[in-house]
């Protein structure tokens, strides 16, 4: 396997871990306090079929200078943790509108020598007036060991009227002269409908080969809040079909609720023929509950869905996933977390259990 085969699938599994493993309490992060200086998060698996890895990441500052460095170990052939993915984020504030970014990842060779895979600087620029604009250069190793820019990605956020956002996203590629050409092109705007309602609608676009703009999805969404403690958010996605036609490929419903230190969170999934009959039917759904404990939170997460084979019949949970987060001091907080899924007969078995701890501000 490559090393950018080895960093594409750990990149994956080091951000996927970062959004399920649970963060501090918001009222913490409401409170300013920075991200951790050290965090250690282990992963092991009940069926023994998968290794365990363990996700290393440290955090320090100087001046106007921040640099996060995030190590991803998995069992070497001794069985002993060792790393094989490193990604070293270093920002620079450089001015008070103007923030530098560099992002290198390493991966690592079985003789444990350390090598370059990607690195990507970025510089963004928000001036006062809100808009913003940042551009993201990516370059790689190619088999020869010359470091080629691989993309360049152009990000532009502007308000052109009152209550009215825009984002453009412009992705540039080499061509075959090695000359960075844009390929794809996302444009998003939002608009505040009144107070409480925004909408937005977005555009993906790729270049033909004749050198002409084609759309190829669409997405439309609106997020209201319903009184003072509920909020929805629907969102449309559609793609082009084999016809030009648009087509719509998926439905989103969000519901929020917050009563009683609990929150309540469930997202319905709709997409065509998901039951096997109607046009669009409901495929899956996610409850997520979170509630307020005297030195954290607790959080229950179900995911039902359908038979694969009887798509027909009634929904049920399929995975369930339980985390608890806990302040054991200070500055420390400890998150567990345990996953659980139906196996051949049915039952919800434990598949994952993950432990992390934070230490430091």
């Amino acid at each position: 396997m490559t090393l950018e085969r080895i960093a594409g699938i750990c990149f994956c599994i080091v951000f996927t871990s970062e959004a399920a493993a649970g963060q501090p309490p918001s009222e913490v992060t409401a409170q300013g306090q920075k991200a951790p200086a050290r965090t250690v998060m282990e992963r092991t698996y009940a069926t023994g079929d998968l290794r365990p890895w363990r996700r290393v990441q440290t955090r320090s500052e100087s001046g106007t200078r921040e640099v996060v460095v995030e190590t991803l170990e998995v069992p070497d052939i001794d069985g002993r943790l060792a790393p094989t993915v490193e990604i070293v984020t270093e920002t620079n504030r450089t001015a008070p509108n103007t923030a530098e970014t560099r992002r290198d990842v390493f991966g690592f060779s079985p003789d444990g020598r350390r090598r370059l895979v990607e690195a990507t600087e970025t510089q963004r620029q928000t001036p006062a007036n809100g808009d913003s604009r940042a551009i993201h250069n990516t370059s790689a190793p190619d088999i020869n060991g010359r470091v080629r820019v691989a993309s360049r990605q152009i990000e532009e956020t502007r308000s052109t009227a009152a209550g009215v956002r825009d984002i453009h996203s412009t992705l540039l590629v080499p061509d075959l002269n090695e000359a960075l050409r844009a390929a794809e092109r996302t444009e998003y705007t939002e608009r505040l409908i009144k107070p409480g309602q925004i909408r937005h609608e977005s555009t993906q676009l790729i270049r033909d080969i004749n050198g002409r703009w084609q759309p190829i999805g669409e997405r439309h969404g609106e997020a209201r809040e319903i009184g003072a403690s509920e909020r929805i958010e629907e969102e449309t996605i559609q793609r082009r079909d084999l016809n030009g036609n648009l087509v719509v490929e998926e439905r989103n419903v969000t519901r929020r609720s917050n009563a009683n230190d609990k929150e309540q969170v469930v997202i319905e999934t709709y997409a065509p023929y998901a039951d096997g009959m109607s046009r669009l039917a409901l495929s899956q759904r996610v409850h997520r509950t979170t509630t307020a404990t005297a030195d954290g939170r607790h959080t229950v997460e179900e995911m039902e869905g359908r038979s694969y084979s009887s798509p027909s019949d009634p929904m049920r949970v399929i995975r369930r996933t339980v985390t608890t987060v806990r302040q054991i001091a200070a500055d420390r907080w400890v998150t567990e977390r345990q996953v659980f899924e139906r196996d051949v007969n049915g039952q919800l078995r434990l598949v994952i259990k993950d432990t992390e701890e934070r230490v430091g501000k």
